[in-house]
């Protein structure tokens, strides 16, 4: 990966929190800027590759041929479609936002969850029930899972009121599964001028996990090129989620962006990314998987592998659905106070 550069520099402030007998940092990341060349991790952009490209232009010529054919039995000048200005150059632009240094615990999910008798707080396939139990781990501090993307969003709006804070989301005609509760379609709007908790844009995420400004050269992993420091990935993890944290953390102090589980975002898979300005970007209106990176646990949907390489494949989860290797971790706005 190319060293990332930035048009606004890049820093952190870990801010502490004790919340329903756990801590959860939170992370207050300067936002920045970077470019297609800076943004490396194609296989998660669905960019238009050289093969797209030539695929539309084939498209062009033929329609063009065709229009000719019509516009000459008439005895008209054909109306060419022209050729594409794409310069395959695109900026993305982030503000200042806070995310959370661990994902979010099977421990902090029941404790905000358990008051609401709408919902299953215990949902975690790999639950304190478990008897594979690592040595000297914590089995409550291992990551949730098993929660729908909409669970996500539910869970952050119980903690913004928990905290006083403004929840982000509406979620109306909410409908969960009669078995385990989850979730499984509402409708769903999200305000981003609300200070309280959210997941993490896809944008946002990648910026963190990348490190900003102090991403230090060519690595295939966020934060080092040695997956086993790094990471529980299909080699070390005995095929099990582990407690957060365990683990080296990145530049900017966030664990668990390689490996462990994988981490819903906000956004719908990217569709092809046009040559302009993207400020604060959450993605496409409509799709049917939403962005799940960061690999996980298993080789299962991409294992641990940090999304470098050059390919156009994309990974997501559909919304709606629950998956034993997806998690999540916390983001907020900075309030416009502490800018």
């Amino acid at each position: 990966m190319k060293k990332i550069s930035a048009i606004i520099a890049a820093g952190l402030l870990v801010i502490g929190l004790a919340s329903c007998g756990e801590k959860y940092d939170l992370v207050t990341v300067k936002g920045g800027s970077f470019t297609e060349a800076d943004f490396d991790t194609w296989n998660e952009l669905k960019r238009k590759t050289p093969e797209t490209l030539e695929k539309e232009e084939a498209r062009r010529v033929k329609e063009n041929e065709r229009r000719t054919k019509v516009a000459e039995r008439k005895g008209e000048e054909p109306e060419l479609l022209p050729e594409p200005e794409y310069t395959g150059t695109f900026t993305l632009s982030v503000s200042d936002f806070m995310i959370s240094k661990y994902e979010v615990t099977q421990k902090l999910y029941e404790e905000i969850m358990s008051s609401d008798p709408d919902v299953n707080p215990k949902p975690a396939y790999f639950n304190n029930a478990d008897p594979k139990i690592a040595d000297k781990e914590k089995a409550e501090l291992r990551p949730v899972e098993r929660i729908t993307w909409y669970d996500c969003l539910y869970f952050c709006n119980k903690l913004s009121e928990k905290e006083g804070l403004e929840p982000v989301y509406t979620l109306e005609g909410i409908q969960r599964y009669e078995k385990d509760k989850a979730i499984k379609t509402a409708k769903v709007t999200a305000d981003y001028t609300k200070n309280g908790y959210r997941l993490p844009t896809y944008a946002e995420w990648v910026w963190a996990a990348c490190g900003g400004v102090k991403g230090k050269g060519v690595r295939k992993y966020a934060g080092t090129g040695d997956l086993p420091e790094i990471s529980w990935f299909v080699n070390n993890s005995k095929e099990m989620t582990h407690q957060v944290g365990l683990k080296k953390a990145n530049e900017l102090g966030l664990y668990d962006m390689t490996g462990n589980v994988c981490e819903w975002c906000y956004d719908y898979l990217w569709e092809a990314m046009n040559p302009t300005d993207y400020a604060d970007y959450t993605g496409p209106a409509t799709g049917r998987y939403r962005f799940i990176p960061g690999g996980c646990f298993t080789d299962v949907s991409g294992g641990a592998s940090f999304p470098y390489d050059i390919t156009t494949d994309q990974l997501g989860g559909i919304q709606g659905l629950r998956y034993w290797n997806i998690g999540f971790r916390l983001a907020r706005s900075v309030p416009k106070k502490n800018k």
